[in-house]
């Protein structure tokens, strides 16, 4: 048993937030196959315009890109609200909505991060992977101590913070601790253009299937990185929900190695949501 966020879990595999995540369908099959708890797809207190532009996929290399615009990426706060009723009422499975802002204003992420504490969520995750441009700014250390206390201070439920190579290990851990973080949710994908080979110039270019500014990249490739920053989350004692190139259940034990709580999965899960006993076996195996 894994206690984790205020339940014993049977296993500690957690879905990431993700395509498999996105729909109270989706959710109820992971939940069958034996997952604990789902991060959902992430949201944001927007009103949504049409929608340009679609989801794209490309693998090479072991390696997985995927572009997509805001709209098509992103759920409204309302929608993801209607998500967590409808995944409450069909599962009994850790529920964890994750948000986003455009800014580290507390007023920005306060009252949402309220309603979605209302709705029902077991805890809320915080994504930082739209704010790239506001990494060091002046005065991030004590804006982001700050946001954090505020929502630590007003909430009733856990916060959880989702990391990217955006914030460097050492730096980001003894600032969430500052704030009386708890739990972190780490690694998020990286920005990165998918290239393709050119054979009439003999040389790479940039795919006209994906956009420059909208791809990222994710894949086995980030468990080095995934397993560092779990080591240095443990040594600060915070609690982490650990993924980020996990391809089976050696990767899974790699990670409770490092000190992980529980371990999430987005890639594996969303191409086989069935197997999800592949990588519970790694789990129940941690000694």
């Amino acid at each position: 048993m894994t206690d984790f966020m205020g339940k014993k879990l049977s296993n500690p595999l957690i879905a990431s937030s993700c395509i498999a995540t996105e729909t109270a369908d989706g959710i109820l099959k992971l939940a069958a196959n034996g997952v604990q708890g789902a991060i959902l797809k992430s949201c944001a207190d927007y009103e949504k315009g049409p929608i340009n532009g679609k989801r794209q996929f490309a693998c090479a290399d072991g390696c997985t890109y995927a572009s997509s615009t805001f709209e098509a990426e992103i759920l409204t706060l309302p929608e993801c609200i209607e998500l967590m009723h409808e995944a409450r009422s069909r599962v009994d499975i850790l529920l964890i909505p994750s948000f986003t802002a455009n800014s580290l204003s507390p007023d920005e992420w306060l009252p949402a991060c309220k309603k979605l504490e209302d709705a029902g969520a077991d805890a809320v995750q915080l994504d930082f992977f739209y704010m790239g441009s506001v990494f060091g700014t002046e005065g991030f250390s004590e804006k982001i101590v700050m946001l954090l206390t505020e929502l630590v201070k007003n909430l009733n439920i856990p916060v959880m913070p989702k990391l990217n190579v955006n914030l460097p290990k050492d730096y980001i851990m003894p600032l969430l601790v500052k704030a009386g973080i708890e739990y972190v949710s780490l690694l998020d994908s990286v920005r990165c253009p998918y290239y393709e080979f050119d054979k009439e110039n003999n040389g790479y270019r940039l795919s006209g299937r994906l956009d420059a500014e909208t791809t990222s990249c994710f894949g086995h490739w980030q468990l080095p990185l995934t397993i560092s920053y779990t080591f240095t989350a443990a040594k600060h004692g915070l609690k982490t929900c650990a993924g980020g190139g996990i391809a089976g259940p050696e990767d899974v034990k790699r990670l409770l190695a490092a000190g992980a709580t529980t371990v999430q999965s987005a890639t594996f899960l969303t191409k086989y949501p069935h197997k999800a006993q592949d990588l519970i076996t790694g789990l129940c195996e941690r000694k």
